[in-house]
């Protein structure tokens, strides 16, 4: 009832849109810290007096600005070029959308501060990515999967993201029909955001 037309590019895109704030959260939050070690600047930085926890929400503060930002115009884009509803709270899916964007500068942040290259926190990011992919019910439904994989995809945040925008935009769902995503979500995003402020701050410090 919430595709009439049985249109692909309904369901497809914003799926697609989803993933993109997925990539952009990740690339940009990776190249943070081994942008700075490519070009030799990291030490200057680290004697500098500031503790690893403020140069962190230095480098987090810009990639949550652009993330959103980004995550905006696409919004318009999809809504007013491919004419894809909005039938749910907008407040909510922004609300959402911020929630999520933290979980991936999270893991952002772990890629960039493991890498020594920009190359190398971009390889990292696309088979993260890609990794992730294969597990949000983009290409196949996640209830067709073997058990196993049922099992994966449900620990991969990007899944229940891609299950919330669907459910806001093309069904007009609230907190009352998507409370298992959001709690699953806030759950990883809880254990990613601890293990990654951890472990940021003890390889800065």
């Amino acid at each position: 009832w919430f595709n009439e037309a049985l249109s692909e590019a309904l369901y497809t895109t914003p799926a697609e849109m989803g993933l993109m704030l997925e990539f952009t959260t990740l690339l940009f939050a990776a190249l943070a810290f081994s942008r700075e070690r490519e070009l030799g600047t990291l030490e200057q930085l680290l004697v500098m007096p500031f503790s690893s926890l403020e140069i962190i929400i230095g480098k987090a503060i810009p990639v949550i600005i652009i993330a959103m930002t980004d995550f905006t115009l696409m919004l318009a884009m999809v809504h007013f070029v491919f004419k894809v509803p909005i039938r749910g709270s907008l407040p909510l899916l922004f609300l959402l959308a911020f929630g999520y964007l933290l979980v991936e500068l999270g893991k952002g942040m772990v890629i960039s501060v493991i890498s020594k290259t920009q190359m190398q926190a971009f390889l990292l990011v696309m088979l993260i990515g890609m990794t992730d992919f294969m597990f949000t019910g983009y290409a196949a439904p996640v209830e067709s999967m073997p058990q196993a994989l049922q099992f994966v995809a449900n620990i991969v945040p990007a899944h229940h993201w891609l299950e919330i925008l669907r459910g806001i935009l093309l069904k007009g769902a609230g907190m009352n029909v998507l409370w298992s995503h959001v709690t699953a979500l806030a759950v990883l995003g809880t254990i990613i955001m601890t293990f990654s402020l951890r472990f940021v701050r003890k390889t800065l410090d």
